[in-house]
């Protein structure tokens, strides 16, 4: 086997699809076809079920897309290490990041790193925490900034800073700078989706002093942090988010900020990179401005 059918066949799964994989790799649909089915003979294996109109991995195809991944990691190392040589640092970087970061620090750090390497462009992603986590593991993007920790071995997590949740209103609420944890129960909720890591710690808050979360009011779930505080200042419904993010509308009025007894709120935003994977020269050289602005250790 070589590399060619080895990415030949993690698009497909990727995708499932023949013709989408050919396209995000610039080959033919019949040279894609083609080096699946050497694999396959070379495997003695089939790897696919096309009769579906996805294209699906079989079993003993999802066990070796995780062996198929592990070699294209390889050899990206391999070339990696070549190239740190030369210190080339220029390209574009893909940062995932969740939306509090993304609304607070990433900006910032963008700045800075474009101002001494002017040569590197950005994409960045505003994703839940989950979908960046997942992102990581399948060598999506190398750097992803989340809103909450994570155990997986295959995870390096590096605590940026500590960010604190408050809660939100629109000011003709008049609900007061703090709230007993029972008056939850007074208002209607807005909540970010399920993956999110301010709502995972803020019902983790909960949970911890045994709060039944079933007992929630919520009446809208949104997966965008604009929209979530259009709809908290249209007096629709209260919701939880940022200190950090939220201070521009706290300073002009717009939205009131209050603090719930005894409820800690406090969580860390964490830089995440695969530990099955080299950072690529211009990754490295981003997680070292983050190292050197936030003084985190390895």
């Amino acid at each position: 086997m070589d590399f060619k059918q080895i990415e030949a066949f993690i698009n497909v799964a990727k995708y499932k699809s023949f013709s989408k994989a050919a396209n995000t790799i610039f080959l033919s649909q019949p040279t894609i076809s083609s080096h699946i089915s050497s694999l396959e003979k070379e495997l003695n294996i089939q790897l696919f079920d096309r009769s579906s109109k996805e294209v699906v991995l079989t079993s003993a195809g999802e066990a070796f897309l995780e062996y198929a991944i592990d070699l294209i990691n390889t050899r990206n190392s391999a070339i990696s290490h070549i190239s740190s040589f030369s210190g080339n640092v220029s390209g574009k970087l893909i940062l995932a990041s969740s939306t509090t970061p993304c609304n607070s620090i990433v900006p910032g750090l963008v700045e800075a790193f474009m101002e001494q390497y002017p040569e590197v462009s950005f994409n960045i992603l505003e994703l839940s925490s989950g979908d960046i986590i997942e992102n990581i593991l399948k060598f999506n993007c190398e750097l992803g900034i989340i809103g909450r920790a994570t155990r997986d071995d295959k995870i390096n997590s590096y605590k940026l800073f500590e960010d604190e949740l408050v809660l939100v209103s629109n000011p003709n609420l008049n609900l007061p700078d703090r709230i007993d944890i029972k008056k939850l129960l007074d208002y209607k909720f807005i909540l970010r989706e399920r993956n999110s890591a301010t709502r995972k710690s803020f019902e983790n808050a909960l949970l911890d002093l045994d709060f039944d979360l079933n007992r929630l009011n919520i009446c809208c779930e949104v997966n965008n942090l604009d929209t979530l505080i259009q709809f908290v200042k249209a007096g629709i419904g209260v919701s939880v988010m940022s200190k950090q993010v939220c201070a521009d509308h706290i300073k002009c009025g717009t939205l009131k900020m209050s603090t719930i007894n005894k409820l800690n709120l406090k969580r860390g935003i964490y830089l995440i990179t695969s530990s099955r994977r080299t950072l690529t020269p211009t990754a490295n050289a981003f997680f070292n401005l983050c190292k050197e602005r936030f003084r985190f250790e390895e």
